[in-house]
């Protein structure tokens, strides 16, 4: 029967001991600290557009406007509910969820997607009782100095959520900046449809709205789909980079069994490696420590990984199922693969 080594990552993941837990404690408590400090700030810019919005679209009488600010409103409630999500997920592991309760974050994400469904229909509603009968709105400088205005201030919150959201790997911030990226979109489809109405048009208001509603259903499904891949264990990494980064690892002489999936902005890897079967367990867990540094080298230091080591006799030798074409990534060295002394 094979022996194994099972190595899992040193954040503290499996037997790293009590600085390894402590180590993930504290990267876990900075990443969601991160996270907090830019939902709170644009919780409280997405009430002061949302405000700005709904009391000026409602004095107009425009659709378009109220609806824009009614999205608005959404996305305040949305960082409430993203809020929430990650204080569940910056849980650590218990007996229960053992991976921990990072995909409370992707659950998370989806009500938001929810939230800006429930939008469309409303705003859909209100754009069918203009066109059949309803004033047209008013138009003046003032509505379009307020759009222009919230507009920028969208526009900003989007790019700084998306950079957020990318650095942090964060499932919730990426949604987000699309929920509030759909905002901006909106508001310049309001503004043509203003200016339609301000040249005669009276119905361009409403139109416009249900052009409005489509770009925000488009947006929620693109949340949904994301979502989606990470709670059916999708890898948001390249696994035949993958695959050939540890088939270069120094001591490992072939792979198989490489399975990866995503979860809360941490991938969790496992792979089986093959090595010169004469090792003593010191040098295999060395080697399995190598193929853990491979791992991180291409997808992070958050991700984590599982090593089983095998000797390198048939049937251990046989290739990867869904890989198993995949050549040794070229090293600095030029050395490739070795074994282990």
């Amino acid at each position: 029967m094979a022996s194994e080594v099972n190595c899992w990552s040193h954040d503290g993941s499996y037997g790293a001991g009590k600085v390894g837990v402590n180590s993930q404690t504290a990267q876990r408590t900075e990443r969601t600290a991160a996270i907090r400090r830019v939902l709170l700030w644009v919780l409280a810019l997405n009430v002061v557009v949302a405000l700005a919005k709904l009391g000026y679209g409602l004095r107009s009488d425009s659709v378009a406007m109220t609806a824009d600010g009614i999205q608005s409103l959404l996305d305040g409630l949305a960082n409430v509910v993203g809020l929430a999500g990650i204080a569940v997920a910056a849980r650590p592991p218990d007996q229960e969820h053992h991976y921990g309760h990072e995909r409370y974050e992707t659950l998370a994400s989806l009500v938001i997607a929810v939230m800006m469904t429930v939008g469309v229909i409303e705003i859909i509603e209100r754009a069918f009782e203009q066109l059949r009968g309803g004033e047209p709105p008013r138009v003046d400088a003032g509505s379009f100095v307020v759009l222009v205005g919230t507009m920028a201030i969208n526009l900003g919150v989007s790019v700084w959520e998306r950079r957020s959201g990318t650095a942090l790997q964060s499932d919730v911030l990426l949604a987000d900046a699309k929920h509030t990226l759909s905002d901006v979109l909106v508001t310049t489809g309001v503004i043509v449809g203003l200016i339609g109405v301000a040249l005669g048009f009276e119905r361009a208001d409403a139109i416009v709205s249900l052009g409005i509603a489509v770009v925000i259903a488009y947006a929620a499904w693109s949340i949904i789909r994301e979502a989606s891949l990470v709670l059916t264990d999708a890898s948001r990494a390249n696994p035949r980079e993958l695959m050939a980064a540890i088939l270069a690892t120094p001591g490992v002489i072939t792979a198989h069994k490489l399975r990866a999936r995503s979860s809360g902005g941490r991938l969790w890897v496992e792979v089986h490696v093959t090595v010169d079967p004469d090792l003593r367990v010191q040098q295999a867990h060395d080697i399995a420590n190598g193929v853990e540094a491979s791992v991180k080298a291409v997808t992070g230091q958050r991700s984590s990984a599982v090593v089983h080591i095998e000797p390198a006799v048939p049937p251990h030798t046989r290739p990867d199922l869904l890989f198993g074409d995949v050549p040794p990534a070229p090293t600095e060295t030029g050395a490739g693969r070795a074994s282990a002394e």
